[in-house]
């Protein structure tokens, strides 16, 4: 077998094939695989999820006006998920694809975790905060330099699960 390693020679002789070696195979003992949750009667019993049917979904250190997002999330909290989904998709702003990862984010959430119905989801809190800035130099004349500011936002939405109201 020749494989190609890296050797601590000059550097011409660096990338010369050299004869790896020979090593006999380990025989490995094979264990069977036993699995006690079968066994348990408790284990295949369905578990019931009991409070609120919630999501929570958040996005750290984005880049982008805080002042900007507050504008979009504004015009979602309150609304149905798939309302909210829908304005996401023809607004005009580019906050927007950020807000609708996190939203569909929550919505997955809430039903993998607590067994919601999508369709029954609704924006329940959705907020978001001052990140730190990153700051960057811009080289002017004469040796100077201006100190350029780029924000970023933390970004927090929360979708519970709308109860039925009966008339």
């Amino acid at each position: 077998m020749i494989g190609t390693q890296l050797r601590s020679v000059g550097h011409a002789q660096a990338f010369k094939p050299v004869a790896a070696p020979r090593i006999a195979p380990v025989a490995r003992r094979v264990l069977p695989v036993v699995c006690t949750a079968a066994a348990e009667p408790a284990a295949t019993e369905q578990a019931t999820i009991t409070g609120p049917k919630d999501g929570v979904a958040k996005l750290f250190f984005q880049r982008g006006s805080v002042k900007k997002v507050r504008r979009v999330l504004d015009t979602i909290r309150g609304k149905s998920y798939e309302d909210a989904l829908v304005l996401m998709e023809y607004m005009p702003y580019r906050a927007c694809e950020k807000i609708s990862r996190v939203l569909i984010s929550a919505a997955a959430n809430a039903k993998h975790n607590k067994g919601a119905l999508k369709t029954k989801l609704v924006v329940s809190e959705a907020y978001a905060d001052q990140g730190p800035y990153l700051k960057r130099a811009r080289p002017r004349a004469q040796g100077r330099a201006n100190l350029i500011m780029k924000p970023t936002f933390h970004l927090y939405i929360k979708v519970e699960e709308k109860a039925e109201e009966q008339a």
